[in-house]
């Protein structure tokens, strides 16, 4: 089994998220709809916030000066083959609008309200209405592990990530 881990970014600024339109050619969600991230580097193995923030400077231009309140918000698991697939999802806020072009896809800021219409990866999609019924409420963080329901349909399981030994 193989592990793949990637630290993706979902940035606010007044009412809107900046939104990747992934490329067609993208070998992860290919013409999807996501945020913007990536797969973590070695150095950044144990650090994907640090990950997170290089990311968003390589595929927005923002830098890190110009981010707030950036917050380990989802970990989305799941298998995809033989591969053990682990997001770390931040929401973040930023005061800049202008964002430079990317070879990964076209770079939008896109409306809460429209968010809901844009065809997303599932665990992006799942994600954003557990966000929007519960998380956005709060500034916990959540575990999120992709698997079936008895119909065979996806299903996440979501779970507080709390320290049991505090509790």
């Amino acid at each position: 089994m193989n592990t793949r881990l990637m630290s993706t970014a979902f940035l606010f600024n007044d009412g809107r998220i900046l939104m990747l339109k992934r490329a067609a050619n993208r070998k992860i969600a290919p013409g999807l709809w996501t945020g913007v991230g990536g797969h973590l580097e070695p150095e950044e193995i144990n650090n994907p916030e640090q990950a997170c923030i290089r990311e968003i400077y390589e595929e927005t231009g923002i830098v890190k000066e110009e981010l707030t309140d950036l917050k380990l918000r989802y970990i989305l698991i799941r298998l995809k083959g033989t591969e053990i697939r682990e997001q770390f999802v931040y929401f973040g806020k930023t005061y800049k609008e202008e964002v430079m072009d990317t070879v990964e896809g076209d770079l939008h800021w896109i409306r809460r309200d429209v968010i809901n219409t844009l065809e997303m990866p599932w665990s992006i999609q799942t994600m954003f209405e557990h966000y929007f019924e519960i998380g956005r409420e709060t500034m916990k963080s959540y575990v999120g592990v992709m698997t079936v329901n008895s119909d065979g349909n996806p299903h996440m399981n979501w779970t507080e990530l709390i320290d049991p030994v505090k509790v």
